[in-house]
């Protein structure tokens, strides 16, 4: 019997198993499946939207998966008392033949996952096969995974500001390399009150009015300065050239949702509310497994940081409706150099040459 259809994924998951099973009470899981009393469950790449599954019941184990074909594949055992449905998380069932209850082993194969990762689509961009024949190992529910070549729900540690090490902060010594010394150490001390001089000159009312100034200005006072005396049509071109740097920086200038993102914004599009005071940005960011979070040393005499999450904030923070153009431009420029941490100096030079040059 083989049986073809689509099904709605919901929160990146559907469920073949029986129609009352309860789903979220998993045994094992690994990278596609997961397995509980009466039911498998499997991952998508999607978050939510139609995908389309075939479904084949066989009299014996099939061939070995064919990982040209698939992307991954991973077998499980499912023992149902009742005819096993394929449907969404809240439960309405899918238009596929039923398979009779009993006791199978399943293999479940998908291809397409990375490309859409994290997204809505409203036609399906992802292909799953689901092979059962009956079972008679007595294997136990172990999620054994065949062959994986896609990278959607790869297991791997990621950081985030758990990680992070505040017992230390960056600074260079007197042969200029970058090492780690305590945050109140007199050390940290002196370096955070020569950057407190703004590079020999008060602030000037302009940058006064911007908070952030005062973090930066002991970084480069001649950018600043050029940065100040800009039209406020090239500090808000400056302001984009910074995004792009940070999340060049950051390796996720080129994850297609996010290359949107810097599309619209190039295009003078209206900012994206999930960049601004939200989480959603971010949140989608850590669901993204092609994303990997790193640490980056934290600027002179400050602790380090998760830089991806500050590539982040050079837009949320720098293309809100509310910001004025002077404003948008420091605050891409601070948010864009703790994103490159103690090799901020790069980006500064690459501001003076391939913004300013003789400006």
């Amino acid at each position: 019997m083989r049986s073809e259809g689509i099904v709605s994924v919901d929160h990146h998951q559907f469920v073949v198993g029986e129609r009352d099973a309860e789903y979220l009470e998993t045994v094992s899981h690994g990278t596609l499946l997961e397995s509980g009393s009466g039911f498998v469950s499997l991952y998508t790449g999607i978050a939510y939207g139609p995908a389309r599954i075939t479904v084949s019941l066989l009299d014996h184990a099939p061939a070995e998966s064919d990982p040209v074909a698939w992307e991954v594949a991973e077998e499980t055992t499912l023992a149902a008392a009742s005819e096993i449905v394929v449907s969404a998380t809240d439960g309405n069932v899918a238009d596929l033949s039923p398979v009779p209850g009993g006791r199978y082993r399943v293999r479940a194969h998908a291809r397409g996952r990375d490309r859409h990762y994290g997204q809505e689509v409203d036609h399906p961009v992802e292909h799953y096969l689901l092979e059962l024949w009956p079972d008679s190992t007595g294997a136990d529910l172990t999620v054994a995974t065949l062959h994986k070549s896609d990278t959607a729900w790869s297991p791997r540690t990621q950081v985030n500001e758990s990680s992070l090490n505040k017992d230390r902060v960056y600074i260079r010594d007197g042969s200029g390399a970058v090492v780690t010394v305590p945050p109140q150490s007199s050390e940290a001390i002196a370096v955070r009150e020569k950057l407190g001089e703004f590079g020999g000159k008060p602030l000037t009312p302009a940058l006064e009015a911007v908070f952030c100034s005062r973090y930066v200005a002991g970084l480069d006072r001649d950018l600043i300065d050029r940065i100040e005396a800009a039209a406020p049509e090239r500090q808000l071109a400056f302001a984009r050239w910074c995004v792009h740097r940070a999340w060049e920086r950051a390796g996720i200038a080129h994850i297609d949702w996010l290359a949107a993102v810097l599309d619209d914004m190039d295009a003078g599009r209206p900012a994206d509310n999930d960049f601004i005071y939200s989480f959603d940005a971010r949140i989608r960011l850590d669901e993204d497994p092609r994303i990997t979070r790193t640490i980056v040393s934290g600027l002179p005499a400050s602790i380090e940081l998760v830089q991806q999450y500050q590539a982040l904030h050079t837009y949320g923070r720098s293309m809100a409706p509310d910001v004025s153009p002077l404003q948008a431009a420091i605050e891409a420029f601070w948010y864009a150099a703790q994103t490159y941490g103690m090799d901020y100096e790069e980006l500064t030079a690459a501001a003076h040459r391939d913004f300013f040059g003789n400006e």
